[in-house]
């Protein structure tokens, strides 16, 4: 039992000096990347239908990432109907930055018109360490198989 105990403070110890502890809570790869998936059981002009996982997004400790949502095929971020991850408030504390969509489920830019619908959109986040537990507000805006609007309001949080 005493073993047990030294063993539980030596690695609540190495996590504090280190921050595995923050590190633990972060939905992001070692890369930055950040996925976010985007999953519709049901009509998706119904907001209940819609699942977004994780919800929140959480960003870990500091240091630039690249959040990027992920719809499952047959729905797309189509410019031409206004579609896209859009902050709710104006005073997001200048954290992000070259919003748009793209096929690369990476995030990353990929080639064609900027005006072809894709499957993914992706948000740089700078996730400044000043900005830790700080919670976003988005609107998730895309367009369905038949056309249809679909909207979804969920979290990211910083740090």
């Amino acid at each position: 039992m005493l073993a047990r105990s030294m063993l539980t403070a030596a690695t609540a110890c190495f996590a504090m000096t280190t921050g595995a502890i923050a590190q633990m809570g972060s939905h992001c790869t070692g890369q930055g990347k950040c996925p976010v998936s985007i999953t519709v059981n049901g009509p998706c002009t119904d907001p209940n239908n819609i699942k977004v996982s994780p919800d929140p997004v959480t960003m870990g400790r500091a240091g630039q990432r690249t959040i990027v949502w992920r719809l499952e095929r047959g729905f797309e971020f189509c410019p031409a109907n206004g579609d896209a991850v859009q902050f709710k408030r104006g005073d997001n504390d200048f954290q992000f930055f070259d919003g748009r969509r793209t096929d690369n489920d990476d995030g990353d830019d990929d080639a064609g018109p900027r005006d072809k619908c894709r499957r993914n959109f992706r948000w740089k986040n700078k996730n400044e360490g000043h900005t830790a537990n700080t919670t976003y507000e988005y609107l998730i805006k895309f367009t369905g198989p038949r056309g249809e609007v679909c909207i979804k309001d969920p979290f990211i949080r910083n740090g």
